[in-house]
Formats: structure tokens, sequence, C-alpha cells
């Protein structure tokens, strides 16, 4: 067995315990992805288990891609055979087999974010729900929880009781209802439907319990209430479940993840074996015992600490600049001395930032310098409109019933088919119950026969762009009959070509538009690939892949550039160097963490910075601004208090210097212990700082930033100002003093409940 040898003692107890229920506690960088791979590989070489009877769920592609090809190296062509994929893609493979026990054609389509997002402002305007009361963004996040927590429209329609939650109901039904009628699902209907699945067929259950007698999920705390029964339905017969997971790692409950799963995982399996994966290979000691202090202030956690054989390192580095114009100076300035005097390059260098809006600052400053950078979690490719376009063509081809795809396209590019028009195809549609394809074909019986749904109908449009549309849909009709005759990636070209769509943009001859021509053909060069990778690949497969396909995923360090990322994307990731920066109360924590009254999303905030921290390999620096402009008011900020939960020993604060004369780049001061003797000039700062502060109240307020007295305490009716939320009007109050909750209906975010000690809130006296 040699794929065990450079495993540690806990690692191969990790590999070699199969039977049963087992929880992997595995800290980071504790080479969780090594022992999962080997783990597979033993069932397979050591107790002969087929590799069809092995179920392995991940989170990202990009960390079932890695597992796969670690896999293939030790078991060969015998790794083809694994289930080795994301909840979703597991879900969607589910659904393609037996969907059609629950009315599924297995030729339905996958609608991603953006997708999602027009389907529900469809509704909502069919329902004549104004955007301006209601935001479509805030709608589709309560569908996509409810389904994270299999409630399906009906069930939710029962709790619905408030304004928004009665019309966020009616979206919800109506969604759903368009959602079948153009045969999609949605990224929540992958994980929901198989549970409906299950529960509608045991047959269909029994197939699948009988199949995987082993079952591998990986990053469990991130698991949701969906994928949790999902698992263990599956998981019900033989019981050989496998969990690995880090509780101080769950960071994703803002979309659902729910850290119960695997804090309770030894009610749900009393025999389970815990084993913890505690030896780091990433980082520095220092780093580590930094890391440590913070996440282990946390309540809701089983317990583990990191340690390393590594070497001690330096002491991570905190620095307060003066504004975030200087914070960013002093990010570029370290990352230029580190890379001309210590051997690093761009590419070793990340910054991670709580919110994407920070990101502007350094962008700025960076490109003034010269310097390249990289931002994930950007304007991706497939997000592009001509790539959206190109596959909303594809997605007409796969499957023609997908109206929302359908009518992108009907006049892009212009085909001199009216608003009108398109109109009375798409309600004449609606009334007769069919597709607008299908509703289209049915004026042409060289396309189809006689449609009895639609019937003899009186419609009046003029024979010019009536002729038009049927030309358009005939042309998807002959490609579709191509697929079984050439590849994909000629279809796709040929279809596009035909359809004007690259000729519009090349008739446009601008800079612009020659990029996006470029990209139309990168999109066929990608599906090209697909295919050779994938043997046998059908169109479905592809419009799959893309439509699963996460930022993380199309991440790749081959340039030779520097990477900017919210922590939430750093997640899986590691560099040499890392900036945490806008290391502020109310920006970091957050201000929703600090307003909640759950202390969960505080502990949820804690594991966040644990997570940045522990993605440095060597160097760590943590950076604030004394005065950050935030929604174009100046504000005096506090540092988080994620530093001050740092362990003194283990943290040294480098005190920013005057600027000398004829000195380029911006001073990094000198570093000193943060428990040491401050200088002068320090101290008549934090002078300065604490006279302004009474003058100005801020989101990261802490208790004891403004007593209220009885006189200045809230009363219903006062105008008051929130740092985040801006100006708004008392509307009730409840409680006393400090403890008191203050109800305030805010003039651009509606109405808030707040606890007082917390909310930052400052009178507006006449």
């Amino acid at each position: 067995m040699d794929f065990l040898k450079n495993l540690n003692p806990k690692q191969i107890e990790a590999v070699k315990t199969t039977d049963g229920a087992v929880l992997i506690l595995a800290g980071a960088g504790s080479g969780k992805t090594r022992a999962l791979t080997c783990r597979i590989a033993y069932l397979i070489k050591e107790k002969g288990i087929k590799p069809h009877q092995i179920l392995a769920v991940t989170f990202t592609n990009k960390a079932a891609q890695e597992m796969k090809e670690r896999l293939e190296k030790i078991l060969g062509q015998a790794a083809q055979n694994l289930w080795l994929g994301t909840f979703h893609s597991t879900g969607l493979r589910i659904l393609r087999q037996d969907g059609c026990c629950i009315g599924y054609d297995s030729n339905f389509v996958v609608y991603d974010d953006s997708d999602q997002l027009s389907l529900v402002k469809l509704c909502m305007t069919e329902l004549g729900i104004n955007e301006k009361s209601i935001s479509p963004r805030a709608v589709l996040s309560h569908i996509n929880q409810a389904k994270n927590e299999v409630i399906s429209s009906q069930d939710y329609a029962l709790s619905a009781k408030d304004f928004f939650t009665t019309r966020t109901s009616a979206v919800y039904t109506l969604y759903q209802d368009k959602l079948r009628a153009n045969r999609a699902l949605d990224f929540g209907d992958l994980i929901s439907e198989p549970i409906k699945l299950f529960n509608h067929s045991q047959d269909v259950l029994t197939k699948y319990q009988d199949r995987f007698r082993y079952i591998l999920v990986d990053e469990y705390q991130d698991t949701n209430r969906a994928q949790y029964i999902l698992i263990n339905l599956i998981a019900q017969k033989h019981r050989n479940l496998c969990v690995v997971g880090d509780e101080d790692q769950s960071i994703y409950g803002w979309r659902g993840a729910d850290i119960r799963n695997i804090l309770d995982f030894e009610k749900d399996y009393p025999d389970v074996q815990i084993i913890k994966l505690e030896q780091n290979y990433r980082s520095t000691k220092n780093i580590l015992l930094a890391a440590n202090s913070v996440v282990e202030k946390n309540a809701n956690r089983i317990g583990k600490t990191l340690w390393t054989e590594n070497k001690e390192g330096d002491l991570p580095v905190f620095q307060m600049a003066r504004d975030e114009h200087h914070e960013a100076m002093i990010a570029a300035s370290r990352i230029e001395n580190l890379r001309l005097n210590s051997r690093y390059s761009y590419k070793d260098f990340a910054i991670f930032y709580r919110t994407n809006a920070q990101s502007r600052i350094f962008e700025e400053h960076f490109i003034r310098s010269g310097m390249p950078y990289t931002i994930v979690g950007g304007l991706r490719f497939y997000e592009r409109k001509e790539i959206k376009d190109s596959l909303a063509y594809l997605k007409v081809l796969a499957n023609p019933d997908d109206s929302l795809s359908l009518m992108r396209i009907i006049n892009t590019p212009a085909r001199g088919l009216g608003k009108s028009t398109i109109d009375k195809i798409a309600g004449l549609a609606a009334e007769k119950g069919v597709s607008i394809f299908e509703c289209i074909k049915a004026f042409d019986a060289s396309l189809a026969p006689a449609s009895p749904q639609l019937g003899e109908v009186d419609f009046l449009i003029k024979p010019a762009p009536l002729q038009k549309l049927i030309g358009f849909v005939s042309l998807f009709q002959r490609f579709k009959g191509l697929l079984d005759k050439t590849s994909v990636h000629e279809a796709a070209k040929g279809l596009l070509e035909e359809s004007g769509y690259i000729r519009f943009w090349e008739a446009e001859d601008t800079d612009e538009a020659k990029e996006r021509v470029e990209n139309i053909h990168e999109l066929i060069s990608a599906i090209k690939d697909f295919e050779m990778a994938r043997r046998d690949a059908a169109l479905s497969d592809f419009l799959d892949h893309v439509a699963l396909i996460s930022d993380i995923d199309s991440f790749e360090d081959k340039h030779n550039r520097i990477t900017m990322m919210t922590l939430h994307s750093a997640k899986g990731l590691e560099f040499p160097v890392v900036f945490m920066v806008g290391m502020e109360e109310g920006l970091f924590p957050h201000s929703r963490s600090m307003n909640s009254e759950r202390e969960d999303e505080l502990e949820e905030e804690r594991r966040l910075c644990y997570v940045g921290m522990t993605r440095a390999m060597q160097k760590l620096f943590m950076t604030a601004a004394r005065e950050r402009t935030i929604y174009g008011d100046s504000r005096f900020r506090r540092q988080s208090r994620f530093i001050d939960e740092i362990n003194p020993s283990y943290i040294e604060i480098a005190e920013a210097e005057p600027k000398q004369k004829g000195q380029g780049g911006c001073p990094l001061g000198r570093v000193t212990p943060i428990s040491g003797v401050r200088s002068q000039e320090a101290m008549n700062e934090d002078a300065r700082y604490r006279i302004q502060e009474t003058r100005y109240t801020s989101e990261e307020s802490h208790a004891d930033q403004y007593e209220y007295s009885d006189e200045s305490a809230p009363r219903v009716g006062m105008k008051v100002r929130h740092p985040n939320f801006g100006v708004g009007i008392v509307k009730a109050t409840e409680g006393f003093g400090q403890d008191m909750k203050v109800t305030v209906a805010f003039k651009n975010t509606g109405q808030k409940k707040l606890y007082l000690r917390l909310a930052g809130l400052t009178p507006i006296y006449p």
C-alpha cells in the first residue's frame, strides 16, 4: 500500500476506519484531501469494494476534480466508475436517471443565478408587484432558503403572514409553475427534488441505498438541511457514512449552512468514531497560534488545536492606516518590498476583504502602480452578455420548452419583431398552456402537425413577422437534427453563425465588439475541450457543466498576479503571503452580526476570521483604517475585536511613521510587540482619536461608546441616524437603558428592530 506511506498516524487511522459512522474533524491545512483520496483507494484496493458502490460528495467542482486526478494515479481507469462530485451534480445525476418518476423529462435545463433572478422578475411583473416595493433579489433569496430547508411553495404559503412573505409566497408559487413549464430546475431543486423523488418512490430510494455501500461527504460543516436529509436517506441502509469537516470553518450560514449538522452528528449516529486531524502542513507556528487564539473564543465547537512541525516564522503583523487609501499603499509597499527583497512573485500574494466594495481602492492603487492583479468573484466569463446570449441559443436547442431563454434571444440580434408581436405570441402560448416554441411551430404545418391544444386560432400577426418567427424556429429544428450527426461544438458554431449572432457583433466593428466575438469563439473552444475530456458528451452535459461552475472552480494561479477576493471565496485556498484588510468593527465583524440578536452570527464572523488567517503559509498582515469613507461619509473606526482577541504574544503592531522627504512608496514603520511600550507620537494619535470618537457614532460602536441619558434615549417619533441604514424614525421602544430594543423605520432600507447598545444610533435634533 504505497499510497499510505506519506500519511501521519491520524491520517492512516482515518483511512482504515472504514465501517460504520465516522466523523473526521480535519483542521485547516491538515491534508484532508490526501486522507480522503487514500480512504477511497483503500476501500477499493484493500477492502474489495467496487468503485460504483462508493459515493463521494464534495462542495466544489475543483475539489472533486483534484480528488479524481489523484485517484486516477492510484487506481487507473477504475476511478472513472466512482460517483464523485458536488451535491448539486449528484442530485442532477439522480434526476437525469430517475426524475421521470416524479414527472421530469430527462432533457430539463438548469437555471443559474441570473436566470433565476430573471424568472423572479417576470413573475413579479405578472403579479403586479413593483420592484421598488420589494427587491427581486430578496424574494429569490427567500425562495432559495425555503428550498434549502425543504419547504415547498405550498408549505411556505401556510406560514406567510406579513406584507413581504405573502407576496413572496405568490411569486414562489408562480416561479415553480414556470420552472415546470420551461422544463427547468434551479440549484435548490437539484437537492430538494431528489428528496421528493425518494419520498415518492421507495423502489428508487432502495436502488440507491443498495448501490452506495460507502458514502463520504467533504466539508460537512457547510451542509444545509436539504443536503443533510438527502445524504441520510441514502445512508440509512448500510450506515457506512464518513463525514469530514471542521466546525471552526463553518462560514456559510447566510446561505443556509447549518453548523448543527456536524455538531450533532454524534446524536444522529451514537456509535460514531471521531478522528481528529490536527497536524497542519500549511502555516508557520506563529500564524497557527494566532489563529487558534481567536477561534477558541467560540462556544459552539467540538474542540481541537492545530499544531505544526513547520518553522516558527514571523509573527502576524497588524497595522492601523490613516484611511483606506493609506491602507492600500501599505499593502502595495509591503508587496513590492517582499517581491524585490525576498524572491516572492506577485502570484504569492493575496488580499482578502469582507465585502467586494473594498476592492476598488486597491484596484485603483495597483493600476496606478503598474502592479498586476486579478479579482476572484468579479464578472465571470460565463456571465458576460455575449456568453449568456450564446448559451441561451444552446439551451433552446437542447430544450425548446425553455421559454425564458427563448425570450432572451427571439429578437437578439434584431429580426424586425415588434414588442406587440412577441407579446401576442407569449400571451397565446400562456393561454393555450404550451411553450412559446411550440406555439410558433403550430403556425407552420411543415414544422409540426396541427396542434390539438392550439386548435383553430384567430390570431392577427402580419405575414412578414410571422415568417421571421417561423424561420427562427425552423433554424433550431434543423440544428436539432444535426446534433446526432456532428460534434456539439460544430453544431454550436453553426447555430451561432446562421442565426446571425456572430455577424451582429462583427458588424459593430468596435474593440469591445471584437472582444465579444473572441469570447464567443472561446466558448466554442470550451465546448470542444469538454468533448475531448468526456466521451459521448451531449449538449445537455456541457450545459450542466456550465451551470454548476462557481467562482472558485474557475480560479487558477497560473498568471503572475496579486489575487484579490472576499474572505468567503478564500476557503480552500492557500497563499505564501496574505493581507486581511478592513479589520474594523462594523466591517469585520460585519455590522449585521453585531446588531443581530443571535450570538451564532458573531461566532460565524469569528470563524471567517480564522479561515482567513489559516490561508497564510508564511506571512500574515492585517490592516485597518483609522478613518474610512462609507456611503460618502468619512467615519472614524475602531479596530476589530478579532485583533484584540489575538493573544498579544502572537501578534506585532506596526506603527506608521511620517513619510520622509524623497522617500518612494509608503512607509512601513517600526514593528514592535503589541504589548510593548508605545511611542509618544502613537499615544498622542490615540488621544486625538479618542477625543474625536466622542463626537461621532459609527456602526462599529461598543456598548460604552455612546451612553444614552434619560433625555437622549430614543423616543417614539424621534429622528435618528444609523451609520449603515441612514436616517430613520423611531416607531417603538422596548425595555430600558442599554437593554432597550428600538424599532426604526429607515427611509431606504425599511423597518428594523435593533439593540440600542449595539445599534450606534445618533439622535437628530431639530
